[in-house]
């Protein structure tokens, strides 16, 4: 008898592990996902590993391709996508969703519905919409430097640095979250084609409801983020008073703290900054404090102008992706219909950081 326990426990180690395994060159490996709307029609383009080359000395822009399916249906013209497919689709390492500003204006709920039903993929990519120019285009803009477009629009969003205060992490699953909010709006980042035809981030696109609203300037976007408490880089400019093509620049780099006071009667803007000079064109002499206590005060007048003008404009377009909404209903546990209709103040305070000045001394 226990013979043939032992015979089994090994029997377990010796003959399992097969039953689910597939070799790499049988699975065709979906990275990155683009959709269009063209001529009535959803064009679906999957971008693919080429496993064939896998190991084997190559030009990068031969690391993957596309394959694409159209019909009236975006279920259809994704399944014939996937037909075009002569091997087992593998979804689960989807990168990136490319949606066209049309499918982002109009056609954007059925996409979703599929996309969360769907079973063979995973939340965790990230949704961005293509400006001026096609989702397929975005994919097919393979060079030797940027071979898998997909991984290439991850890395931007992860790891772009330059341009952290107007690009957001924001995946598929934390997209839905907001999506399908009743009390705010949500946004996506933005990518096109450089004049070089390389891929690049270009700001942040903002919704009302489940419907595109607005693309953004990389400069409204970087106010979004830092009315959002996300900018880790907000740059400030004066002109200089004896040049006004010249500027004098700041830099809020302790900006996490902006408030969004919200009851029926209006909204507040609160929020003390610290900031460091950037760059002096305007030749100010720093050794004096009235020189810093002056233009503290002209940098908060500047942002107490620029950044309800900015709300006003979200409003404006019905978009609340500042949850001004999602703000009163947390403190009130009720809704604020005309949340948009109401007025916008500021009370704004900007500190600039002295260390290592030395300061004129007055004489008696």
């Amino acid at each position: 008898m226990k013979l043939k326990i032992i015979f089994l426990i090994i029997s377990l180690f010796l003959f399992t592990g097969c039953f689910d395994y597939q070799e790499l060159n049988d699975r065709a490996i979906i990275v990155g996902l683009g959709i269009d709307y063209e001529n009535e029609e959803f064009v679906v383009n999957f971008e693919v590993l080429n496993s064939q080359k896998a190991g084997s000395e190559q030009s990068g822009s031969n690391k993957s391709y596309l394959v694409e399916g159209k019909d009236k249906t975006f279920v259809m013209a994704y399944q014939n996508a996937l037909n075009s497919i002569n091997k087992d689709a593998y979804l689960a390492h989807l990168k990136a969703v490319v949606f066209s500003e049309e499918i982002a204006k109009d056609h954007l709920d059925n996409v979703v519905d599929y996309l969360i039903r769907d079973p063979n993929t995973r939340n965790v990519f990230y949704p961005v919409i293509a400006q001026n120019v096609l989702a397929k285009d975005i994919l097919g803009a393979t060079t030797e430097d940027t071979p898998v477009v997909s991984k290439a629009i991850e890395g931007l969003i992860e790891y772009n640095n330059f341009k952290e205060s107007t690009t957001v992490k924001m995946n598929f699953e934390n997209f839905l979250e907001s999506l399908f909010s009743n009390h705010s709006d949500a946004y996506l980042n933005i990518v096109t084609l450089s004049d070089n035809k390389r891929i690049k981030t270009n700001g942040l696109a903002i919704f009302n409801k489940h419907n595109l609203a607005q693309m953004l300037t990389e400069d409204e976007s970087a106010t979004l983020q830092l009315l959002k408490n996300k900018s880790s880089n907000y740059y400030v400019k004066l002109p200089c008073p004896k040049d006004l093509n010249k500027h004098l620049t700041i830099n809020l780099y302790d900006n996490t703290n902006t408030k969004l006071n919200v009851d029926e009667e209006k909204i507040i803007i609160d929020a003390n900054y610290s900031a460091n000079i950037m760059d002096d064109e305007c030749e100010y002499n720093f050794k004096d404090v009235k020189v810093y206590e002056d233009l503290e005060k002209k940098f908060a007048t500047k942002l107490q102008e620029d950044l309800p003008r900015t709300v006003k404009y979200f409003m404006h377009l019905h978009s609340d992706v500042l949850g001004i909404e999602k703000q009163y209903y947390n403190k009130t546990k009720k809704t604020l219909d005309n949340w948009y209709l109401l007025p916008v103040q500021s009370n704004i305070k900007v500190t600039i950081n002295k260390n290592g000045v030395i300061f004129g001394v007055k004489n008696e």
